[in-house]
C-alpha cells in the first residue's frame, strides 16, 4: 500500500452537526457545553479539528497534558492563551495580571513568605472571574469555542475551573466544547464524580461511537487507495471500526507477517519497526510526557539538534511522531506515549528522568509549571535533595498560578522528601501551613487536617506551634468537627503570651467566638468575639474584624437583639466583600440569612439567598457555602407557604451532594417540606437520616431541636400523639439550661397539641389523672421558656404561646373558637400561612362542636380551600375528615372556563409556559432566573427546551408566537 498523508474524516456527519447547532445556540446568548466522549483512537481530536475548520467563531484551544504521570496544572488554559490568535486575547491577557501568571513573562513573581489565610482563595477565584470576563469579552465581538482537551488527564485546578465557568457562564456567546477518553486506565472516581456533576449542571455528553463497516472501508480508501479485498476484510475485522487502528493498520499493511490483534501491540510493533535512533528519540519524548521543542529534546539526549531532526524523520513518515503548529514535536496519538514509556527498562527511565530534569533547567524562559516537571523527573530519577528543593520552588510557582492543588501535591512531596533528607535550611512550618492551605482552598479539607496534625509533633517552638494550630482549628471548623476545632483553638491561646495584640490573636479569638455563638453557647462567644474585635481594631486586620462580628451578630439575635444582630452581620458581609474572602463570604451569608428568618423577614431572606448564591458561585464557593444558603432560603419559603418553590430549591441543595454534617440540615428542610405536603414516611425518613448525621458529627444544638420539633409533628399528623409527646419532652430536656432554650416554645406547643390529641381520644378520669404530670411539666416549660431574656423579643414567640394557650383549652377540654382565632391573627401578621391554616381548621372544629351553621361551614369551607391552595394535603384530609363528620357539603371553589389552550400542541411544562411568558416580556435569561428562583443556567435549558418545541430559532420568534397566541402575559 502507498498510505497518503491524512484519511477523510468519515461517519461523523451527525456529530458534526450536533457541535454546529450547539454553537448556533451559544452564538443566540445561550452559553452550552458539550463532552465529546469516547475510546482511544476513536477521533475525537480529529472531529474538533474538522468543526473547528468550519466554524465561524474564535477558537481558544488546548489539552490536558500528563507528564510522567502527572497533570500539568492549568495546561489547557494556558495552550489557549498563547495560541489564541487573535488581537483581543492578546490584549485581555497583557491587562489582565492573573492570566498574565499563566504565562512565562510573570513566573518571576515574588510570593509572601507565609500566605495570609484566605488570601489562596481570593486569588484563585480572581483567576476564575479573570477566564470568566475574557471569555464574555471576546464573545461580545465573536462567538468564542474555548476547547479543552482530554479531561481525563486534568489536574484538580482545572476542573474547577471548568465547574465555576459552566456555573457561571449566563449569557456570553460561549461554547466549551470538552473531550473525554473514557476508557483511560486510570480514570479516578473523582473525576468520575465530576463527570456526573457535570450532567447535572445541563453539559450535554455526545460519544463518539467507533466506525460503521461502510465508514470504515471508506476510510481505508481515503488513506491507502484501491486495496484487495482481503487486506480490507483483514483490516475491518481486526479494526473493529477504531479510526487510529484502521489507520496503523493501514501503514502496517505491508510489512510481513500476521498483522497484531489488539490496538496496544500494534502500536509497540509500528515503534519497534523505526531506526535505532529514531526510538530513542520517541523514548525521551516519552519521558519528557508533553509536546517538547528540539533543543528541549536534544538536549535531554546530549546529542545537536540536527541529530534530532534527522531521527524524527522516520517517525513523521510512520505517523508515530508529528510536529505541531508551534514547531514543538509530539506523538501522533497519546497511545503511542504510553506505549513507548511503558516498554522502558528501569534504569533507562531513570536515566532519562535525570537528563529531562538537568534539560528543563537550562530553559532559557520557562513557563511556570517547568518548575513542577523539574521536580517530578529529579523524584523519579531518585535525586532526593534536588527532588526537594524542586518540589518548593514547583509549588511556590503553582501558588503564583493559582493552581493550588498542584501546589499542595508539591508542597506535601518535600514534606516528605525532608523527612528523608533532613535538609535544615528547609522551614517546615511554611512547608505545612502552604500544603494545608493550598488543600483547604480545594475543598481538602481532611487533607488539611491530616497534614497539620502530622506536623503538630515535630515544632517545639511555642510560636509556631500557635501558628499550627490556628489553622488547624481553622481546618477542623470547615470540615465539620467542632470538638477538635476548639481544642485546636484553646491549645493555640494557650501558647499565646498574655493580652498578645497581633492578627494571630485576633485570628484565634474570633474563631472561637463564632464557633462559640454557631453551637449556642452565647457567653461564651460574645466574650470571644468581643476580644477578638478589640485586637482586630487595634491591628487593622480587617477580615478577622468580620469573623469576630459575624459571631457577634448571632449572639445578638439568639438573645432577641434582632436588628443589633442584623448589623452585625450585615457589616461582616460586607467586610468579606471588602477583602474578598470567599470563606468569610460565605459564613456572612448563610448567618445573616439565618437571622433574617428568625426576625421573620422571610422575603428578605428570599432576595439576600438569590443574590448570596450568585456571588458565591463567582467567588466558587456555592459548594461549601451554597446548600446551607438555599437551606435558610427554603425555610423562609415553607414558613411563607411558598411549597413548590421550597420544593425546586430543596432539590437544588440535594442535587449539590453535601457530605458530613453539611448534610443535616438539607435532609431537615426537605424532612419539613415533606411534612408540609403531607408525604408523612419520607418526612419521618429525612428526619431519621438528619438525626444520624448530627449526633455522629456533633452538629449544633439547634440542628437536633429543629430535627426533633420535625419529627414531633410528623407523629402528630401521623395520629401517633404518645411519641410525639415523649420526643417533645426529649427536646426540652436536651435544651434546658442552655441557651438554645429561648427557642422551646414551638417544643412546648407541640406537646401540649399531642396531649390535647390524647384527651380527645382517652376522656376517663383515669386517663385524665395520668396525664397530669405531663401536663405540669409542659406548663413548667412553658413557663421558664417565657421567663428567659430575649423570648419576648422572638417575633415567633406570641403566635406560638397564643397556639400553646388555645391547645391548652383543647387538653382541658374547654371548646372555646377564640383561643384558635387570635393564634390565626398571630401567624397571619407574621406571613404565616400553615399555622394560621392549622389554627382555623381547629377553630373550625370548634365552631361545628358549638353548632353547624352559616358560620360554621363558611370557617371549615375557607380552611379546606386554604389548605388545598397551600398544598398541605395532610390538613386537607383532617379538614375533609371533619366536613364527613358533621356532613358539611365542601363545595369546590367556583373556577371560570378559562378556554382552550393555545398552547396545548407544544406539549410546554407549566414552568416552560411560566418562562415564555417571561420571554414575551422581553426578560433576560438573568431576570427569568431571578423572577423565578432558578438558575441561570436552568432558565437557560427551559429557553433551549421552548425554542425546540415551538420550532423558532431564536428568543425573538418565540415572544412573537406567544403575543399571537395570546399567551404573552404569565405569573412570570
Amino acid at each position: 500500500m502507498d498510505p497518503r498523508s491524512s484519511g477523510e474524516l468519515v461517519g461523523r456527519e451527525g456529530i458534526l452537526r450536533d457541535l454546529s447547532e450547539a454553537l448556533a445556540r451559544s452564538a443566540s446568548g445561550i452559553p452550552t457545553v458539550v463532552v465529546l466522549s469516547g475510546e482511544t483512537g476513536v477521533g475525537k481530536t480529529r472531529l474538533v479539528q474538522e468543526f473547528l475548520a468550519g466554524a465561524e467563531a474564535l477558537s481558544l484551544a488546548g489539552a490536558c497534558i500528563p507528564v510522567a504521570g502527572e497533570p500539568l496544572p492549568y495546561a489547557a488554559l494556558a495552550q489557549a492563551l498563547r495560541q489564541g490568535g487573535d488581537g483581543l486575547v492578546d490584549r485581555e491577557v497583557r491587562g489582565s495580571p492573573e492570566l498574565a501568571r499563566l504565562l512565562p513573562a510573570a513566573s518571576g513573581d515574588a510570593v509572601p513568605t507565609t500566605p495570609d489565610p484566605g488570601s489562596e482563595a481570593t486569588s484563585r477565584m480572581r483567576l476564575f472571574q479573570a477566564v470568566l470576563g475574557l471569555l464574555g469579552r471576546v464573545s461580545e465581538h465573536r462567538p468564542v469555542v474555548h476547547v479543552v482537551e482530554d479531561v481525563h488527564w486534568a489536574d484538580r485546578s482545572t476542573l474547577d475551573l471548568l465547574t465555576f465557568l459552566v456555573g457561571n457562564l449566563n449569557d456570553e456567546r460561549v461554547l466549551l466544547l470538552l473531550t473525554h477518553r473514557d476508557d483511560a486506565p486510570d480514570e479516578s472516581s473523582d473525576l468520575a464524580s465530576w463527570l456526573v456533576e457535570l450532567g447535572r449542571m445541563d453539559a450535554r455528553t455526545v460519544r463518539v461511537p467507533r466506525l460503521e463497516r461502510d465508514d470504515a472501508a471508506r476510510l481505508v480508501t481515503s488513506l491507502a487507495g484501491a486495496v484487495p479485498p482481503e487486506r480490507l476484510e483483514e483490516t475491518l475485522a481486526r479494526s473493529d471500526g477504531n479510526p487510529l487502528f484502521v489507520e496503523q493498520l493501514v501503514m502496517a499493511g505491508d510489512g510481513p507477517g500476521q498483522l497484531p490483534a489488539t490496538l496496544h501491540e500494534l502500536l509497540r510493533v509500528r515503534v519497534e519497526a523505526l531506526p535505532a535512533d529514531t526510538r530513542r528519540l520517541l523514548r525521551a519524548a516519552a519521558v519528557i510526557g508533553r509536546v517538547a521543542s528540539g533543543p528541549l529534546l536534544a538536549r535531554t539526549l546530549g546529542r545537536p539538534v540536527e541529530d534530532v531532526e534527522d531521527a524524527l524523520r522516520a517517525g513523521l513518515a510512520a505517523r508515530v511522531a508529528e510536529v505541531r503548529a508551534d514547531d514543538r514535536i509530539g506523538f501522533h496519538h497519546p497511545a503511542f506515549r504510553e506505549v513507548v514509556y511503558a516498554e522502558l527498562l528501569p534504569g533507562e527511565r531513570t536515566r532519562l528522568h535525570r537528563a529531562a530534569a538537568e534539560a528543563l533547567e537550562e530553559e532559557a524562559d520557562p513557563a511556570p509549571e517547568v518548575a513542577g516537571e523539574v521536580a517530578r523527573h529529579w523524584h523519579l530519577a531518585g535525586d532526593l535533595e534536588r527532588a526537594l528543593a524542586a518540589s518548593i520552588t514547583a509549588g511556590r510557582a503553582y501558588e503564583q498560578m493559582y493552581a493550588f492543588g498542584a501546589a499542595g501535591a508539591s508542597f506535601g512531596l518535600a514534606l516528605e522528601l525532608l523527612d528523608r533528607v533532613g535538609d535544615p535550611r528547609v522551614d517546615r512550618l511554611d512547608l505545612a501551613v502552604r500544603a494545608a492551605s493550598s488543600a483547604s482552598v480545594v475543598g481538602d479539607n481532611q487533607a488539611a487536617v491530616r497534614l497539620l496534625h502530622e506536623q503538630l509533633h515535630r515544632v517545639a517552638d511555642p510560636a509556631r506551634r500557635a501558628v499550627l494550630l490556628e489553622r488547624l482549628g481553622a481546618a477542623e471548623f470547615v470540615a465539620g468537627d467542632v470538638a477538635a476545632a476548639e481544642t485546636a483553638y484553646r491549645s493555640a491561646t494557650e501558647l499565646l503570651p498574655d493580652e498578645e495584640v497581633s492578627v494571630l490573636s485576633a485570628r484565634v479569638h474570633a474563631g472561637l467566638g463564632l464557633l462559640a455563638a454557631a453551637w449556642s453557647r452565647l457567653d461564651e462567644g460574645e466574650d470571644e468575639a468581643r476580644r477578638g474585635l478589640a485586637i482586630s481594631c487595634q491591628v487593622d486586620a480587617r477580615r478577622e474584624e468580620g469573623t469576630a462580628r459575624n459571631a457577634l451578630g448571632l449572639v445578638a439575635a439568639s438573645r432577641g437583639d434582632l436588628d443589633t444582630g442584623v448589623d452585625h452581620l450585615e457589616a461582616s458581609l460586607a467586610i468579606a466583600r471588602e477583602v474578598e474572602s470567599p470563606f468569610e463570604l460565605g459564613q456572612a451569608y448563610v448567618n445573616l440569612s439565618h437571622v433574617l428568618g428568625l426576625a421573620g423577614r422571610l422575603d428578605h431572606v428570599v432576595d439576600l439567598a438569590r443574590g448570596g448564591l450568585s456571588e458565591l458561585d463567582r467567588f466558587g464557593q456555592d459548594r461549601q457555602f451554597g446548600s446551607l444558603l438555599l437551606c435558610n432560603a427554603s425555610d423562609a419559603l415553607i414558613k411563607a407557604g411558598r411549597l413548590p418553590q421550597a420544593e425546586e430549591l430543596i432539590g437544588q441543595a440535594l442535587g449539590r451532594h453535601p457530605r458530613g454534617v453539611m448534610a443535616a440540615p438539607v435532609l431537615l428542610l426537605a424532612a419539613k417540606l415533606t411534612v408540609a405536603q403531607g408525604d408523612l414516611p419520607a418526612a419521618w425518613e429525612r428526619c431519621e437520616q438528619a438525626r444520624l448525621i448530627i449526633e455522629a458529627e456533633g452538629a449544633p444544638l439547634g440542628w437536633w431541636r429543629e430535627v426533633t420539633e420535625t419529627s414531633a409533628e410528623v407523629e402528630l399528623w401521623a395520629g401517633r400523639p404518645q411519641a410525639a409527646l415523649e420526643i417533645a419532652q426529649d427536646g426540652l430536656a436536651a435544651i434546658s439550661d442552655t441557651d438554645e432554650a429561648v427557642f422551646g416554645s414551638a417544643l412546648v406547643g407541640l406537646g401540649l397539641r399531642a396531649l390535647a390529641d390524647l384527651a380527645f381520644a382517652h376522656r376517663d378520669a383515669r386517663s385524665r389523672q395520668g396525664r397530669a404530670p405531663a401536663r405540669q411539666e409542659l406548663l413548667d416549660a412553658r413557663a421558664a421558656v417565657g421567663a428567659l431574656p430575649g423570648w419576648a423579643e422572638l417575633p415567633e414567640t406570641q403566635a406560638l404561646d397564643r397556639q400553646a394557650a388555645a391547645e391548652l383549652a383543647r387538653l382541658d377540654l374547654a371548646p372555646a373558637a377564640e383561643p384558635w382565632r387570635g393564634a390565626a391573627a398571630a401567624w397571619d401578621a407574621l406571613g404565616r400561612p400553615l399555622p394560621a391554616a392549622y389554627a382555623r381548621w381547629r377553630e373550625a372544629e370548634e365552631l361545628l362542636g358549638a353548632g353547624v351553621d352559616v358560620d360554621s361551614i363558611g370557617a371549615l369551607r375557607a380552611v379546606h380551600d386554604t389548605a388545598q391552595g397551600l398544598g398541605a394535603a395532610r390538613l386537607v384530609q383532617e379538614v375533609e375528615a371533619l366536613a364527613a363528620f358533621y356532613r358539611v357539603d365542601l363545595l369546590p371553589p367556583a373556577v371560570p372556563d378559562p378556554g382552550p389552550d393555545p398552547l396545548a400542541g407544544y406539549a410546554l411544562t407549566a414552568r416552560e409556559k411560566e418562562v415564555l411568558a417571561a420571554l414575551a416580556a422581553g426578560r433576560t435569561n438573568r431576570e427569568i432566573a431571578d423572577a423565578l428562583f432558578i438558575s441561570v443556567k436552568t432558565a437557560s435549558v427551559h429557553v433551549s427546551n421552548i425554542l425546540r418545541k415551538l420550532d423558532v430559532p431564536g428568543r425573538q420568534e418565540a415572544a412573537r408566537v406567544a403575543h399571537q397566541l395570546g399567551s404573552g402575559r404569565g405569573p412570570a
